[in-house]
């Protein structure tokens, strides 16, 4: 019976953590959930929120008869070969995707003058080919997006639309999203301050790190984990 009974225990699901321990777990993702900006970018305390900067696409024509959709910090509604895209390049029914958001970066217009505005260069686009008369080889093409800062323009405008390179596209946009901020870094950094207090004090007041506590249990476990491992 004996026997029984400890196989019985040793099949049993593990211990329910209890209310102390699992608050400071819990606590973790409400932090990283606040801070997480996505198409957010902060240099020297200026602060940008590109979210909306390009509402859903903007479109252009070249001289050249090529149609342009282009977005920002998402897909565009206009969709290439079934496969969403920040930015697509169109002749009739014909098109190549300009860039995969999942490459997104971003970077200074001018890096002496934040207030200019700010680079998003995506890449990874449809595979293109490039090089000379000469010599050629396979790449992929990339969209840079400079949005340009103008406090007075309340929707955003596609100025133009260029390629430097074979496959290379840059898009300039004019938006009041691209100016940067320097209070919403300070209120960000607030906002996060006050939730690690606020967590803190809750563990505090459920007695994580008295001793013999949660914490001090914890850790007596690591520590034992790594003789083992020894």
């Amino acid at each position: 019976p004996a026997v029984r009974r400890a196989r019985a225990a040793s099949c049993s699901s593990p211990r329910r953590p209890s209310k102390e321990e699992m608050l400071p777990v819990a606590f973790v993702p409400l932090v990283l959930a606040r801070v997480a900006a996505p198409c957010a970018y902060e240099h020297a305390g200026h602060h940008f929120d590109l979210r909306g900067a390009v509402p859903s696409e903007l479109s252009a024509t070249s001289e050249s008869g090529f149609r342009y959709f282009i977005s920002a910090c998402g897909p565009t509604q206009t969709v290439c070969n079934g496969a969403p895209s920040v930015g697509s390049k169109w002749r009739g029914t014909k098109c190549n995707n300009l860039g995969d958001e999942a490459t997104r970066s971003l970077s200074l217009l001018d890096a002496r003058d934040p207030r200019k505005g700010v680079n998003i260069t995506y890449r990874k686009g449809d595979v293109c080919l490039r090089g000379t008369d000469e010599t050629v080889d396979m790449g992929s093409r990339s969209l840079t997006l400079s949005l340009v800062c103008d406090p007075s323009v309340s929707a955003a405008k596609l100025r133009g639309v260029a390629e430097p390179s074979m496959c290379e596209t840059v898009a300039t946009v004019v938006t009041h999203r691209a100016c940067p901020s320097t209070s919403s870094s300070w209120a960000g950094r607030l906002v996060v301050l006050l939730l690690l207090a606020g967590g803190a004090a809750a563990a505090y007041r459920h007695g994580f790190f008295r001793p013999g506590g949660p914490a001090a249990q914890q850790l007596g476990r690591w520590q034992d984990g790594a003789v083992r491992a020894l």
